[in-house]
């Protein structure tokens, strides 16, 4: 009979009853345990899932003794009738209580497999300290079931909900379902192997003990993440148990958990005590750890060592090797230098740590002593990649020096701002700082912000990345260094030549209008695709803010222009942020921008929406802190309806704020059909090129066709006075004049060139797209190779489960199986769906990219082709009038079709101003240039490109620009008496008589002569009589015969035009 029969029915009940429904009893076993010396007294053990209860043998059954199986030290049984645990340093011996039936060997078997069973992949060994079954033979099936637990399918997560199930037990806290959810669900998901404390923050403190604790034995995580929490002293010291035994954690992160020194000693030893450690990240950055701590620190860093190639032993009970410590985080610790140095110290002791440490974070220290054990660590040749000193007081002519001597090779980023140099010797900046830019070939982040960078430095700076022609697409942060105008003249000088910088941080600098130098300088500089300057013209007066708008939209307006992000933000350029959205409209180089903080109005969320209607680059734009009411968000949403490229605009919430105040309801409505429409530009969408072809080709037609409308105009006029001197029979005259007319000709047919292609275009996609047509083709191959694909797969895992289970998987299922499968493959992913996916998705990437090549090439066509018609004419013209070999005259040509002053225009000049060749010139008929005004033409066309400036919210002012046209304005009324700006200016003394004569006799009328002097008034023109773009503007503001006179009107001011017009 078992001894399993010697518990009675009733006894099993009581014990039942006793435990509680919900444990679930795995064996149950009736012991004689020993109470007292050689006194023993019988007993039940029934073992659970994760502990054992020693029950009393009598009913009603009670529980005498209970354990957890992880306060089990060692498991003991020198004879096959006796069985010890050691629990606690307190032993437990039980023996058979019938000497015909001994299970002693079974509860060792149960014991192991269930501690298995909770922790399948970490070694019993090193859950129980001791296992001493004498013979070892004993312990055999026990093995075998142990490897029949690991091979078993694995658990979610490494099995972390049971484990955390049996942690829950062990510290007698509730088990909360939705930890193991979302471990077994969120975390399996993504395959995240950082188990991260902020995910269970909103859980009461002591529930995070458990967490902490199911992380001991488990292998699936190999980080852990606590920041930004303060730990309570249950969940410290249950991290500290943790990091003693763990076999697997590799990176810990305890940022901001309020850890203290004494704290740190403890982790240190907790360090220190587990030799199975695989540790290569530690942060304790923002603990108030200071010098104290570090020194606890300092045995552990100088121990953690790699794991020698081939060193077989020393790759722990998981068999993962240790790679050594890569990453170190001290910042914002309160260390001082004395800290510092014994931190490096360590570093140094450690052999291992120049070959592993890749990551250095010391910033937040106050290190304004001589660190120098930092210095010696960074001068040998290291590993270290990343390195951030960032306000540590250091002085920065000290460490450039240790860090051309160890990390030129492998340093790539390095944060050195908040530093300063040493002030006392700002001019003699020690030439390894220049030499350390010079010869660093792995640099991709410098970060030298708010610094109080010298002019030397920065001179150095420069020319040394300029010299290096190793690295490329270097990130360069010089902000907040107040730099002001001089430094603004050193970067203009330096910039343009450090081809190796892709990203340019000068915001926050006082640059003021020396800006616009720099960004001329930046706009030489090809290799610069990403250029942030706000906070550069707090001071800037009014009347030079549009000189550095003006630079800014030549550099994004130029052809070759490569800058793709640029911030201009917290600028406060308020009216004169208008050119740059007005050039925003043709822009093709800028996918980012941010013009947040420039208080730009309602008016200029109006210029905003009719750029973004025509502009097809723009992804990202950020407007915020403008002064953009509702008005002026409805008008941006109005113009996202005609764009299909931007796709991100940050949420505006302080010019929100205002809007939700006063009309909630509509200022959501707006900001859902913004978002809408954002949303719409998100998703793959086939669209055509008719917009890009008329707006290149509005561009291109109206900077050319002023030029060849005058160039043809002359020679139509040479031709038909030619033709009018030229005898009809003379074929040899004739000859010239008929190629002028068919150069005409051509020059009237090349103004609808963008035209004909954008039907040229139209027309090939008509007849089929060869792209289209090939993704159409592709298509249908990829759906044969996905079918293919899934019908292998499933034959694949057919035999597989025939392989596992032979005797049920008949070939009749199998067929059934496939049948299923294909049907399945056809109904979820038909041809058509597949055809669309790849056409709507990559197709209409191509298809963008394309139309964006075909526009170019056609402008670029249009160009060359306006260009040579141009040539043709300007030779044509020449041809007619016999100029082709005469010298190009000093007076510009355009001035020559004027008629010249009369001679009494000039009475008061002794000599005429021009030269005989000037005046030969003046005298002979009038021609075109000499040669075609390509750059005028160029020129014209940047200026055409930019929107013309709105009246829209512009104050109504008294229009004094008239004088610039050719006409005589208004005199005021007799009401209102003319001053001399001038005449209270006091004179030199004469000390010589006057030679000239006196003109006029004593008792003339002063007024004699006014009338002849001042022609009838005439009415103000209401607008000029030339057109903005026209390139004759000049000429027709412009004569010799009025020049005389423009000067007294300056000088003369009305006092009601100064009071009322400020001017």
């Amino acid at each position: 009979m078992s001894i399993r029969s010697v518990l009675t029915r009733d006894l099993n009940e009581s014990i039942r009853t006793c435990l509680g429904r919900a444990v679930k009893i795995s064996m149950k076993c009736m012991v004689r345990m020993e109470t007292k010396q050689d006194k023993f007294e019988n007993r039940v053990l029934a073992f659970s899932a994760c502990r054992l209860f020693i029950m009393t043998a009598k009913v009603p059954s009670r529980i005498d003794h209970h354990f957890h199986y992880l306060d089990i030290q060692a498991i003991e049984s020198k004879q096959t009738t006796e069985f010890c645990l050691v629990v606690n340093d307190k032993r437990y011996t039980f023996i058979p209580a019938d000497d015909r039936h001994n299970e002693i060997d079974a509860m060792i078997i149960n014991l192991g497999v269930s501690i298995k069973n909770i922790f399948p992949s970490v070694p019993l060994s090193h859950i129980v300290r001791k296992l001493d079954v004498v013979p070892a033979r004993r312990v055999q099936k026990l093995h075998e079931v142990a490897r029949l637990v690991e091979a078993r399918e694995p658990v979610p997560c490494g099995g972390f909900s049971t484990q955390y199930a049996c942690m829950c037990d062990y510290h007698n806290l509730p088990y909360r379902e939705e930890v193991a959810w979302d471990v077994d669900t969120i975390y399996l998901s993504h395959d995240s192997r950082e188990l991260s404390l902020q995910d269970f923050d909103h859980l009461d403190p002591k529930d995070l003990v458990p967490i902490i604790s199911a992380l001991e034995y488990n292998t699936w995580f190999t980080k852990l993440r606590i920041s930004h929490l303060r730990l309570s002293h249950e969940a410290a010291e249950r991290l500290l148990h943790v990091l003693k035994k763990s076999v697997s954690l590799e990176e810990v992160y305890l940022d901001n958990t309020g850890l203290k020194a004494d704290l740190a000693g403890k982790l240190s030893m907790a360090l220190l005590a587990n030799t199975s450690s695989l540790l290569t990240v530690l942060d304790v950055s923002h603990n108030a750890v200071e010098d104290k701590g570090v020194a606890h620190f300092v045995p552990a860093i100088a121990k953690i060592a790699e794991t020698p190639p081939g060193a077989s032993h020393l790759t722990g009970p998981v068999g993962r090797a240790s790679k050594g410590l890569k990453r170190l985080g001290f910042a914002h610790c309160n260390l001082t230098a004395k800290g510092v140095n014994q931190l490096c110290h360590a570093l140094s002791l450690n052999r291992t740590m120049s070959t592993t440490l890749t990551a250095l974070d010391l910033s937040g220290n106050n290190m304004k002593e001589e660190v120098t054990n930092l210095y010696n660590f960074l001068a040998q040749p290291n590993a270290v990649t990343s390195l951030n000193v960032s306000g540590c007081d250091l002085l920065l002519d000290s460490i450039f020096g240790a860090l051309l001597r160890g990390c030129t090779t492998h340093l790539a980023r390095l944060d050195v701002s908040k530093n300063v140099f040493n002030t006392k010797k700002s001019k003699d900046i020690p030439p390894s700082f220049k030499q350390f830019f010079t010869s660093t070939i792995a640099l991709k982040y410098l970060n030298c912000s708010s610094c109080r960078m010298p002019l030397e430095a920065l001179k150095n700076l420069l020319l040394g990345l300029a010299c290096n022609e190793s690295t490329v697409d270097v990130e360069l942060d010089l902000s907040a260094n107040s730099l002001g105008p001089p430094g603004a003249h050193v970067l203009e000088s330096c910039i343009h030549g450090v081809k190796c910088i892709a990203s340019l941080d000068i915001s926050e600098n006082g640059l003021e209008q020396d800006l616009a130098g720099v960004v001329t300088a930046v706009s030489r500089n090809k290799s610069v695709r990403i250029l942030k300057m706000g906070r550069n013209m707090a001071n800037t007066k009014s009347k030079h803010v549009h000189h550095v708008v003006d630079a800014v939209v030549q550099m994004i307006q130029e052809e070759d222009c490569m800058l793709e992000v640029l911030y201009i933000n917290d600028s406060r350029l308020k009216a004169d942020l208008y050119s740059l959205l007005n050039a925003l409209g043709s822009n093709n180089c800028l996918q980012t921008l941010d013009i947040s903080g420039n208080l730009m109005g309602d008016t200029g969320a109006r210029l905003l929406s009719k750029a973004l209607q025509i502009n097809c680059r723009l992804r990202q734009i950020s407007l915020d802190r403008n002064g953009v009411s509702l008005q002026g968000l409805s008008d941006i949403a109005y113009g996202l309806q005609s764009n299909h490229t931007l796709k991100y605009i940050p949420a505006p919430l302080y010019d929100l704020a205002p809007c939700m105040k006063l009309s909630p309801d509509r200022t959501e409505a707006v900001w859902r059909r913004l978002q809408d429409l954002l949303h719409r530009n998100m998703a793959p969408q086939m669209r055509h090129s008719g917009q890009a072809f008329r707006l290149q080709q509005g561009l291109l037609l109206s900077s050319a066709q002023q030029m060849l409308d005058r160039l043809i105009g002359q020679i139509r006029e040479q031709v038909r006075t030619l033709r009018e001197k030229t005898p009809p029979d003379d074929e040899r005259a004739e000859l010239p004049l008929s190629r002028a007319e068919a150069v005409c000709e051509d020059a009237q047919r090349c103004k609808q060139l963008m035209a004909r292609f954008h039907t040229v275009v139209m027309e090939r996609e008509a007849s089929g797209n060869p792209v289209e047509l090939k993704l159409s083709q592709v298509a249908e191959q990829l759906h044969s190779v996905i079918a293919q694909h899934i019908e292998a797969t499933v034959d694949r895992m057919l035999e597989a489960a025939e392989a596992e289970c032979p005797h049920v998987l008949l070939s009749a299922v199998q067929q059934a199986i496939r049948s299923a499968s294909a049907e399945r493959v056809r109904l979820a992913l038909p041809a058509d769906q597949v055809r669309s996916a790849l056409q709507q998705r990559a197709g209409s990437e191509l298809a963008e990219r394309v139309n964006e090549l075909h526009v170019a090439v056609a402008a670029q066509v249009s160009d060359r082709v306006v260009d040579e018609v141009i040539e043709s004419l300007t030779r044509s013209y020449q041809e007619l009038t016999g100029d082709a070999g005469r010298k190009r005259a000093c007076t510009p040509d355009v001035l020559k079709s004027h008629p010249r002053p009369p001679d009494g225009a000039e009475a008061g000049g002794a000599d005429s101003s021009h030269s005989k060749e000037d005046v030969g010139s003046e005298r002979s008929d009038p021609s075109p240039p000499a040669t075609p005004q390509l750059h005028a033409k160029k020129l014209n066309l940047q200026g055409r490109k930019m929107r013309p400036k709105s009246v829209v919210g512009l104050p109504i002012r008294c229009n004094l620009d008239v004088y610039k046209v050719d006409t005589v304005a208004e005199l005021p009324a007799s009401a209102y008496q003319l001053r001399h700006l001038g005449k209270a200016r006091p004179r030199r003394a004469k000390s010589r008589a006057p030679t000239r004569p006196v003109v006029g006799e004593e008792g003339a009328d002063v007024d004699t002569g006014l009338d002849v002097f001042f022609p009838p008034a005439r009415s103000l023109p209401s607008s000029p009589l030339t057109s903005p773009d026209s390139e004759s503007r000049s000429v027709t503001a412009w004569s010799p015969c009025r020049r005389w006179w423009r000067s007294p009107p300056r000088l003369l001011v009305c006092d009601r035009w100064q009071s009322g017009c400020g001017a």
